[in-house]
This record gives structure tokens, sequence and C-alpha cells, in this order.
């Protein structure tokens, strides 16, 4: 298990074991290089913890626990965490401000704690059945140790169907399950059990303040945030692409370090999804240490590489250009701030200036909306212009919000084979989106989604992809936008400091209006996506097609050939852009040749990666 996991951790390993349980840890040194091994026994040998991860607010944690008497042995911030939980138990975890999973054996209560961070950022697994409890960063570790059953549930399959990606607690493989971002699960005299310690609360307060305090103060969260994710013993550096998030992060380290910041990006030689000009231009203007790398089609080779990394099917292609950024910061730093979080937080993302158009569309009659337009979508082939429209109406709620649908185009249920239809029948792949959407009922549209994207979409793509392909590099990446007190702060204030007509970000903007030229102010938003609708019309066609109508693959009964080969070829001539499908299903084939079809022996013992 701890060799399978080596990537996350290269530089040290270590083991315990203590009655019925056993840890095995894999270390990235990032903080007291010299101390700090883990797993880490208190004095007495009463709590021992594992933990990945960083806690940023350590040194003040240590300060007080100094003050009561506490002595510490080393200067990690594993040490803190572990005399924390010994004063406090499941208390600990709302003090702490940092990225982590952990595990604590308590040997005194005889209980087992798995931990997670606020929002998601470190990933931490766990399968149960009649004699075993095991835990891992990751599901091949789980694997490795042999006896799980490699039988895919369907509801996590449905998700990522719906989605690209998987949304709730269980994952891809039946028996295993994930603990959920700001939770606890404790696991006691043979019983599971999972506790919250923190939840996202969107509550626009009745006495909003100014904007200039709150500019001042959002600006004061953020440069708190980025001095802590500065602590560091190894080199350190930043993602740069010029948008405003990653910009402003690295205005604020600029602003902060006595030397040039290093940084990093990527781009294309198709123009349109390439934004290394634009950071060249922030670069310039706050005097970097700069670094660039093209990616070209070629650099698909790698993807049962990520694949393996990403340990469950994920649909997201900038999960191909996170790799390559990661893999080249990680020739000049072992640390990297990101500018993750930053759509989320301050909505940025251009769903949320279109939900008038969503809500324009109530006053169609329901009977229309319910009745006849479902209807008609499954009347007329998913080719068809204006079918995403009329399937999308058919399936708004009466709140109005765009109903989330998940992977564009919505062409899933011709897709799917009559077989697995039936199979998938009975699982709502929405359940999670609608419980979160009603949580937030009273809130404005605007807040409603992005508590819904903070919520889900943040932890279940952009984190997880961040992480598994920083991983898979062995990078740390941390992300200042997502400290849980500026979440928290801008959490409570009016939807207008954050959207305001249809200017994205207001507060970043007055954030980052002295740090930044006024080019990067102004710059309109592009994703952080490859060419894949080029790459799969021209020099990955071939690809495409030999492995989605492979013999094995429509053996699996999940797809219908018809339907496929429509896809593809309506892609190639140009009619439609399905790229978004063909990706997300050959990953999903990869990722079922991987870690399906593999004998056990794959993925047991001294595994180095699919090509090993």
């Amino acid at each position: 298990m701890a060799e399978v996991l080596s990537h996350r951790g290269p530089d040290e390993e270590g083991f315990y074991q203590s009655g019925p349980v056993a840890f095995a840890h894999r270390r990235l040194s990032i903080i007291d290089l010299a101390g700090g091994q883990q797993p880490m026994e208190t004095p007495d040998g009463q709590v021992c913890v594992s933990f990945n991860g960083e806690i940023y607010n350590y040194p003040e944690l240590k300060a007080e626990l100094e003050q009561r008497g506490h002595v510490f042995r080393t200067r990690s911030d594993t040490e803190v965490l572990l005399a924390l939980y010994v004063r406090d138990g499941l208390e600990a975890f709302a003090q702490l401000n940092g990225m982590f999973a952990c595990a604590f054996w308590d040997r005194a209560a005889s209980r087992l704690v798995l931990v997670r961070d606020r929002l998601g950022k470190k990933p931490l697994f766990y399968y149960r059945d009649a004699q075993r409890v095991l835990f891992a960063s990751e599901i091949k570790a789980l694997l490795a140790f042999g006896g799980v059953e490699r039988t895919v549930s369907l509801r996590a399959l449905h998700e990522y169907l719906a989605y690209g990606y998987i949304v709730g607690e269980q994952a891809i493989l039946e028996g295993v399950h994930r603990v959920e971002p700001g939770e606890a699960v404790v696991v006691h005299a043979g019983h599971v059990s999972r506790r919250p310690y923190w939840r996202l609360r969107f509550e626009p307060s009745a006495h909003a303040p100014g904007e200039a305090e709150a500019t001042e103060r959002a600006t004061q969260l953020l440069r708190q945030a980025v001095r802590r994710r500065m602590i560091s013993d190894v080199p350190l550096g930043a993602f740069l692409s010029g948008g405003l998030d990653s910009s402003t992060v690295v205005a604020l380290m600029a602003e902060l370090s006595s030397h040039p910041v290093k940084t990093f990006s990527i781009g294309f030689e198709e123009m349109d999804y390439s934004e290394l000009e634009d950071a060249r231009r922030v670069a310039r203007h706050l005097g970097t240490d700069h670094h660039e790398m093209i990616v070209k089609p070629a650099a698909l080779d790698v993807l049962p590489d990520l694949v393996w990394h990403l340990d469950e099917p994920f649909a997201d292609s900038s999960a191909l250009a996170t790799y390559y950024v990661c893999q080249a910061a990680r020739q000049h730093v072992t640390v990297a701030l990101s500018g993750d979080g930053g759509d989320e937080v301050f909505a940025g993302y251009v769903q949320y200036q279109q939900l008038d158009q969503w809500r324009r569309l109530l006053r169609i009659p329901g009977w229309i909306r319910r009745g006849v337009l479902p209807s008609v979508s499954r009347a007329v082939p998913f080719t068809w212009p204006g079918w995403n429209a009329v399937y999308a109406a058919g399936r708004l709620e009466d709140d109005g919000i765009a109903p989330n649908l998940g992977v564009y185009p919505y062409i899933r249920d011709r897709l799917l084979t009559e077989d697995l239809t039936a199979q998938l029948d009975g699982y709502d792949p929405f359940e999670r989106s609608r419980r979160l959407t009603h949580e937030a009922a009273r809130l404005d549209p605007v807040s409603r989604s992005q508590y819904l994207d903070t919520l889900q979409y943040l932890p279940a793509d952009i984190l997880t992809k961040v992480d598994r392909m920083s991983m898979a590099n062995s990078l740390e990446v941390r992300a200042p936008l997502l400290d849980y007190t500026l979440v928290e702060y801008v959490a409570t204030l009016p939807v207008s400091f954050k959207l305001r007509g249809t200017l994205s970000k207001y507060l970043l903007r007055k954030v980052g209006e002295r740090l930044l030229p006024a080019a990067t102010l102004t710059k309109a938003k592009q994703g952080f996506g490859i060419p894949k609708e080029h790459w799969f019309r021209q020099t990955l066609r071939p690809f495409a097609e030999e492995i989605l109508l492979d013999r094995r693959s429509l053996a699996r009964g999940y797809f219908r050939k018809d339907a496929l080969k429509l896809m593809l070829r309506h892609h190639a001539t140009g009619r439609r852009d399905y790229s978004a499908w063909i990706w997300s299903l050959i990953v999903l084939e990869t990722w079922c040749r991987l870690f399906l079809d593999a004998p056990a022996a794959g993925i047991a013992g001294a595994w180095r990666g699919p090509r090993g």
C-alpha cells in the first residue's frame, strides 16, 4: 500500500502497528526536513497520527500549546496537530487552517479517526467489510492490500455519465467511500459514524460593509493567506495563467518575497487556447522568474498515466494541462501556489451571468416545459441544432436555476445501451445537487449556484484534478483563495460585491487594481482547457475511433455502437462539437482497462505506473 503511493511521498516512508491497527506513510518533506517523520506517536504511545497536507496556522497553535506547558520535540506541523488532538479530541479539527487528510489511532479510546479539510483539498478513501476497515489517500492503495472486489458502483457510474466526475461519498468501486470535506469518520467498536465539523454558511449580512471596507478586508485576508502558504523549507513558486486569480496570488507573493517569484505557465499551438502572452505580461509587470511549456497533441501519450493517477473516471480534460504545468514546476520547485477557487468564491463562472436567461424560460407554461419539451427532445436526433436547449428547458426546475445537467452536450440517453439504462434506473445522479440547492433555497440565485459549486464542483472536480496531477509529479500545490477565513468572509457579502451586471469577480478586481496591469483586470475569462475539439477532428481522430469502437470497449455493453459512430462522424465533420463526450468515454474505457481488466498483481506491490 505504501509503495503504490510513493509518488505522493518520495522522500521517506514510515510504518506503525499497534493492536488491530497498522499505518503506512509516504512523506513529501516540506517543513522540518530533519524531523517530522511519520507516523508520529505521542511520548506515551497513546495516540498516533498519519497526516497528508499542511497546517498553515500551526505556528499560532504551537505558541498557544507551549503557553499551556506543552514541550515540542520537532519543528513540524505534524506534532502540533497531534498535540491538539490529544488536548481537544474531535474538537481539534475546527481550529485548523490548512489542507489535510489525517488518520488518528486513539488507543485509549480504542477508535480510529479519519478526517479531511473543510473544502476537500486532500483525498481520503476507506473500505469496510465484515473483517476490516482499510483507508488510504487513493483507491489504488486499497486495491494493493487485496480482497477489495472490483465491482463498479452504478450510482457512481451514473454520476460520472452525468457530470464527468463523481460527486458523492460513494466511490467508483462498491464498498469504497470517500471521507467528505469537513467531516470526521470515526470507527469504534465495529461501528462507523460520520461527523461533520464544518459547513459553509452563505449568509449575506444584513449590515453589509461599504465597498472600500470590503476591499480592504478581502485584501488583508488574502495577503494573510498567501503569507501562510509561503512557509516552506523547500523551493517554492506559483502557477501563472495570466488571469485575474493566479495573477493576484503572484502579485501578493511578489510583495511578500525578498527575491523574484518563480512562475510557471503552459500554452498550446492553437492560439485560441493559449494564455502565454497574458502570463508574460503579468510576469514582466511583477518581475518574476518565468518559465513556459507548449503542450502538443502527442502529449496525450500520457493518458494511461493520467487515468492511473486520477484513480477514478474523471472527464475534465484540463487535467492534462494541469499535469504538464505541475511537471514543469516540479523541475524547479517542490511547492507551488495556485489561483484555484477564485471562480467559486468570487462568482467568476460565466453561467452565473446567464441565470436570468434560464429564469425567462419560466414564462413557458409548466405543462409545456415538463410535458411537451421532454417528448420533443426524445423524438428528434440529438444532432439537431438546438437539441441541447430543448433538452435543458424540459428539465428546468420551478426555481429557474440552470438545470445541473452535467456534461455538454446532453446526449447521455442516446449513447447508453438499453441494458445499462435499465441497470441505472433508480439511481438519481442529481440527488446531491438537488439537496444542496434545497439547502440554499432562501438565497439569491447567484449565491445558490455558488453554494452548489463550492460544496460539489470544487471538491469533486477542481481540487481532485489539482491534487492528483500535482501528486503525480510529487509537487505540493496550495490555494490561498480557498483559505477558509476568506471563503467565509466573502460568503457574507452581498452578491453585488461579486457579480455586478456582467462584470464578474468585482471585489477581487478591486483587490487587484493596485497590483496588476490594467489589461489583466479587463481580460475576458478563458478556461484552462485543452484544444480537444481540434485534436479529435485532426491528429487524434484515429485514436478516438480505435479505442471507442474497439471490440473490447463495445463488449462492456455500456454504449451503442451506432450512436458512437454518429457522434464521432459528426464531430469529425465539424457539424457539432462532441469533444467533451469523446474525451469522457475514452477516459472511462482507459480506466476500465487499467483498474478492471488488469490482473490483481498489476496493482499490488511495486507497481511503477501503467507502462511499468
